[in-house]
């Protein structure tokens, strides 16, 4: 029995509202996934770092509050932040740890390169990246060899070959963002007995 003109229309109707439907909710999610804030980071460079007499950045050292038992070490990170998200976004903070020789991660004091200049608040315009030239301050319990390469040394024997750093991102709303990257150990100098450490 042949099938009337009519219900073919109603059903090539039907088809056609059913594909209009689907298409407005994949852009829709398509949209509201890009609109999603998206905080990342990627690593400009190596870490650096070494052990600091007190005088040489006493804001940090009164920051960190060190025993005079401990050595009081500086390291010198630089990330680019990138907005992935297509609606701009602000960077209110942020928290870094390194892993430290003995396994334990070590929540650093964070602050600018430059000490007249601060880091936060940063807005972030859509689909783009900010840098961020952090200067970490942390302390270890053990007193660092003497002289310029021994203090240089202090730095990289501290942390591991290759330096665990998990970086926390403080944005709009109070909303968090969590990386974890491997730095190589490249720029950090060390002594030649220091152990080599696993990086788990």
């Amino acid at each position: 029995m042949p099938i009337e003109s009519s219900v073919i229309s109603d059903y090539v109707s039907l088809g056609g509202s059913l594909l209009a439907v689907s298409s407005t909710f994949y852009f829709w999610l398509v949209r509201a996934n890009r609109e999603r804030p998206d905080l990342g980071i990627h690593p400009i460079g190596d870490l650096t770092g070494c052990a600091l007499m007190p005088m040489e950045d006493g804001e940090a050292f009164r920051r960190i509050g060190m025993p005079p038992e401990r050595t009081f070490l500086k390291y010198w990170l630089h990330l680019a932040v990138v907005n992935n998200s297509t609606l701009p976004n602000a960077l209110l903070g942020a928290k870094v740890w390194l892993k430290m020789n003995d396994g334990v991660w070590q929540a650093m004091d964070v602050s600018h390169v430059e000490a007249d200049q601060t880091l936060f608040p940063a807005n972030i315009d859509p689909m783009t990246t900010i840098s961020l030239k952090m200067a970490l301050a942390g302390r270890i319990n053990h007193e660092a060899g003497d002289g310029f390469a021994g203090r240089a040394a202090a730095g990289g024997d501290a942390l591991m070959r290759s330096v665990p750093i998990r970086v926390e991102l403080l944005g709009l709303n109070e909303r968090t963002f969590t990386h974890g990257y491997l730095d190589h150990g490249n720029g950090l100098q060390r002594t030649e007995s220091t152990p080599t450490s696993r990086a788990a």
